[in-house]
């Protein structure tokens, strides 16, 4: 591949995942959730713990809400509701709670109900449970004794429950799960968890193997125990959505839950919440507060054993509510109803026809005709607005006709199928073959009397009049716009498309609908829905323009066998217009569909750039004698130098039964075969303005950084700069010094400080040597001079080769960076690491450092260059294979890089002595430290890291 196709193809996708990127973390929806506010002062009444306990877990505490005057009851330890205990997520404060307990306080206050709930929150110090793993055990531990200490609070009450509710949010949902996994808690003991924005498939981005672990121990746990131990245990989940830039809806959909669902699709809700927002958006609260409420057992006002009770209410709350805020079960449509016969009773004659009513003072019914056999009325669909009735809509055999007029005395109840669009609209789709066939003459709607205006929709058709088939455009063609249908029929209150081939997780195209004359440019499409039949689930669609452009995308993963029915869009139509439907590829959609489930892979990628840049500049020095830069070694990468090779080693271990990265992907559905040479390609600009970024901050603030050491150092050593200079020279002569220090101060701290620390010294290192061959580099850029050029490219062997070490140990310290970030807010509590899972990796980039530092790397009289840049690469293939997903694995290997650069240089043996074209160095050079030497020789633009004699005393010649 030419450099420059590949410089435009990169800059290309490079643009287009920035494209992305932007478009899935900045182009949100506007925040419509409301607050849920409190009507007294609330209170967070910390609950008093054995010692033991306290002693076990000295940050950690249990608390119970209250508002107003109840609190003083709760400070006096009476307990006498329904225990509900929330756990906050990564970085979660106990205080969310407050929502859902001011709502359920208010709730029960307002109906006087003779049940209550109590609200407990665990405090686990906001704890980042999402980026340092091993917290997540030991808030399982902790939340495990605090449902049992709750229910132990109940000893003295009337009403000893027996259960406690677990609202997990984020993190918080995972761990509720994990209670179970202890055996401590059974299924009786919690047999409802509703989680809210949880990554239950797999973490977000794998930061450490303790994370790893343990969703590999809760994931594997429920699923070998979901028919069993756990089979009457609920488990509810509720995602986000598109605002939800955390925690996306695929990690959240798992086949384990029972109810799974997201804001958008929850009746009177309609909305996508942020990850924070979902804790106390009102429009999500109310129907998880209400599904609580209808749960309770009405005999023993607790929570009911009954499951499959539970699982209706929630799908009731979340999914199904028409009208009416109570679950009423099977009695809340009756099966028949009785006509009043004194009512209007009209005759709709017309196959598609809109009934008006405003200010309706008596109850009318409209009566439409079955016809059976005839191949225009066997569909039907009804659209309502403003008929908030429960009971509007029957099936009946019009045999009784007083007054000239036909009506029935009574019918079968249709309204259980009703279905709620957005706004105070409802629907129903009936078949009337089957009606006919059950010997009913008309489907009736009921209008109730009423003041305000209400609108009844009718639309007839036959079997396929209202559908078609559409077999979406491959990658390439879906970039133009497609017809599907040209004119949709004549008050046509709905249209089905199904796709064929919108299975994939990367796809994402945008339908719109254009009205077909002019005078319903202004008229709305009430609602887009798609239907993923592998999931049976339905989705509304979020609409780009105030009313006729929709993302059509799959959030559910498809079994891996394939074998499944296409998903299908459902458009509900304004009755007025008509609409040609036109289907486009989305690609800044598609690119942001790949950085919402891929985009945690872009530092394995940079790792990959890095490794494979040191394997080509360790080839040149074996080839050339001299180390390219970094950007003349990055800029001749190429994903034909790893994709093959990972390709070719994932198949031969799925042979072995042995799991990658790439295996996991597959598993989960994420499989895209283009991805590895995109991202390879797309973050290539990346890793190369890294560099460049590297190098500025060396041209423009290397004497910056050097100055402020000095500074520093001299306060600290109550001197001058004169000391301050001499101790930065002795470190640079004797760094094994800092090496040993840094080693201990990541055992007595965090290892990631540590190696924040090496990676600045390296960049004072550098700088300096940078310094060394100023005089060099401006020869080398003086127009004419090839020669000396090539001279200058030799003499910078050093300084090439040691940018790209120090870009690799900045990347392991950004990859270490969330143990950072834990340590730093633990320290704020007096608190230190319970395991580090930088530790290691800090101390073997410190030992290698150690001997790095002291030498004059690379030493170009070394030998097997090549055969360590096949090393090199070869770590570049499992960078890929087992750093895609398990992002800490990168630290691991590039750490592993540096090492066997290390044990080169030590024990490489050095190349035979060339009598006439060698120049021997001193031994007394050769063991100065790099950065300490100063190479008098080189005043003539000779090479610096020119090959060297094993014969010390002989006379050698340089190479010119």
């Amino acid at each position: 591949m030419a450099v420059g196709v590949k410089l435009v193809l990169s800059g290309l996708l490079c643009a287009l995942l920035l494209g992305g990127g932007y478009d899935y973390l900045f182009n949100l929806e506007m925040n419509k959730c409301r607050m849920t506010y409190m009507y007294e002062y609330p209170h967070f009444i910390p609950l008093r713990l054995p010692t033991e306990v306290r002693k076990k877990f000295p940050h950690y505490s249990l608390i119970v809400y209250g508002e107003g005057n109840y609190s003083e009851t709760l400070k006096k330890g009476k307990f006498s509701g329904i225990p509900v205990l929330f756990i906050p997520g990564n970085g979660g404060s106990h205080k969310q709670v407050r929502s859902l307990a001011s709502v359920a306080y208010r709730k029960a206050m307002d109906h006087e109900t003779k049940f209550h709930f109590n609200f407990f929150a665990v405090n686990i110090n906001e704890e980042l449970g999402a980026l340092y793993g091993p917290v997540l055990e030991r808030q399982t531990e902790f939340v495990t004794f605090a449902i049992q200490h709750i229910l132990k609070l109940y000893e003295d009450s009337p009403r000893k429950p027996k259960s406690v509710v677990l609202i997990g949010h984020s993190m918080g949902g995972m761990v509720a799960r994990a209670a179970h996994v202890t055996k401590n808690i059974s299924a009786t003991t919690a047999p409802l968890i509703i989680t809210q924005a949880t990554p239950h498939t797999r973490p977000v981005i794998v930061t450490d193997p303790s994370i790893e672990d343990f969703y590999d121990k809760v994931n594997s746990y429920w699923t070998m125990e979901r028919m069993f131990d756990l089979k009457d245990l609920v488990l509810v989940t509720v995602g986000g959505g598109r605002n939800d830039v955390q925690v996306s809806t695929a990690h959240i959909n798992t086949p384990l839950a029972d109810i799974a669902t997201t804001t958008t699709n929850i009746p009177s809700c309609w909305l996508t919440a942020d990850h924070q927002a979902i804790v106390w958006c009102h429009q999500l609260v109310m129907p998880i507060m209400r599904s609580l409420f209808d749960i309770v057992d009405p005999k023993t006002y607790q929570i009911t054993t009954d499951r499959q009770r539970i699982i209706n209410v929630f799908d009731y709350h979340l999914s199904k509510r028409i009208i009416g805020k109570r679950y009423k079960g099977t009695t809340w449509h009756s099966s028949t109803i009785e006509f009043d016969i004194e009512a209007d009773w009209k005759e709709i004659l017309r196959r598609q026809h809109t009934h008006t009513a405003q200010e309706n003072p008596r109850p009318t019914y409209l009566m439409i005709p079955l016809h059976p056999g005839h191949h225009l009325y066997q569909k039907a669909m009804i659209v309502a607005t403003n008929l908030d009735k429960k009971d509007w809509v029957m099936a009946c055999q019009a045999n009784h006709v007083p007054k000239n007029t036909r009506m029935c005395l009574n019918g079968e109840n249709l309204s259980q199928m009703t279905r709620r669009l957005l706004g105070k609209v409802k629907a129903v789709e009936l078949d009337l073959t089957t009606l006919s066939n059950a010997g009913h003459s008309h489907v009736v709607v009921y209008l109730p009397p009423t003041d305000e205006k209400v609108e009844v929709s009718v639309d007839v058709h036959g079997e396929g009049g209202r559908q078609k088939d559409f077999e979406v455009p491959a990658f390439i063609k879906s970039f133009t716009q497609t017809l599907i249908v040209d004119t949709t029929p004549q008050r046509a209150l709905s249209y089905n498309v199904s796709l064929q081939g919108l299975h994939e997780p990367w796809q994402s195209f945008k339908f719109t609908l254009r009205p077909r004359s002019a005078s319903c440019v202004n008229h709305s499409v009430i609602q887009a829905k798609i239907f993923v039949p592998w999931a049976q689930k339905e989705s509304i669609l979020q609409n780009s323009d105030p009313v006729k452009s929709f993302y059509a995308e799959v959030d559910v993963l498809p079994p891996a066998d394939r074998n499944f029915s296409s998903a299908s869009i459902q458009f509900v139509l304004d009755p007025d217009c008509s609409y040609s439907i036109v289907v486009q590829g989305n690609l800044l959609g598609i690119f942001r569909r790949i950085v919402s489930q891929f985009g945690q892979q872009v530092p394995t990628y940079i790792a990959v750039h890095l490794l494979l840049t040191l394997a080509r500049q360790l080839q040149t020095l074996e080839d050339e004698g001299y180390c390219p830069t970094l950007f003349s070694a990055m800029l001749t990468l190429t994903p034909l130098a790893v994709i093959p090779f990972v390709k070719v080693m994932n198949m031969v271990l799925k042979n072995m039964d042995v799991y990658d990265d790439f295996s996991i992907m597959e598993e989960s559905g994420q499989q895209l075969a283009v991805l590895p040479i995109l991202f390879f390609l797309g973050t290539l600009p990346l890793s190369l303005a890294l560099g460049g970024l590297a190098w500025g901050f060396i041209l423009f603030f290397g004497n910056s950084a050097h100055f402020v050491v000095t500074k520093v150092l001299g306060r600290s050593l109550g001197g001058g700069d004169m000391i301050a200079d001499l101790a930065v020279s002795g470190l640079s002569r004797v760094p094994v010094l800092l090496g040993v220090a840094l080693i201990s101060l990541a055992y007595s701290t965090c290892g990631t400080l540590a190696l924040c620390l090496a990676g600045f010294f390296y960049f004072i290192k550098v700088f300096k040597l940078y310094e060394d061959f100023i005089e060099k580099i401006v020869v080398g850029l003086i127009p004419g001079t090839t020669d000396n050029r090539s001279k200058t490219d030799k003499a910078l062997s050093q300084l090439n080769f040691h940018m790209t070490l120090m870009m690799i140990i900045f990347l392991v310290s950004a990859l270490n960076a969330p143990a950072f970030i834990v340590w730093g807010k633990l320290l704020s509590h007096n608190l230190q690491l319970v395991q580090d899972p930088s530790l290691y990796v800090a101390v073997t980039v410190l030992i290698g450092l150690c001997f790095l530092w002291q030498k004059k790397v690379p030493q170009c009289d070394k030998r097997f260059y090549k055969q360590l840049g096949y090393l090199v690469h070869s770590l570049a293939v499992l960078t890929l294979l087992y750093g895609s997903v398990n992002l800490y694995r990168v630290s691991y290997i590039l750490s592993a890089a540096i090492i066997l650069v290390v044990i080169h240089q030590l024990v490489a043996p050095r190349k035979p002595p060339q009598r006439e074209s060698q120049e021997d160095e001193s031994p007394s050079e050769r063991s100065r430290p790099f950065m300490a030497q100063v190479d008098e020789s080189e005043s003539d633009g000779t090479n610096s890291g020119s090959i060297t004699s094993d014969n010390d005393s002989g006379p050698s010649q340089r190479i010119i």
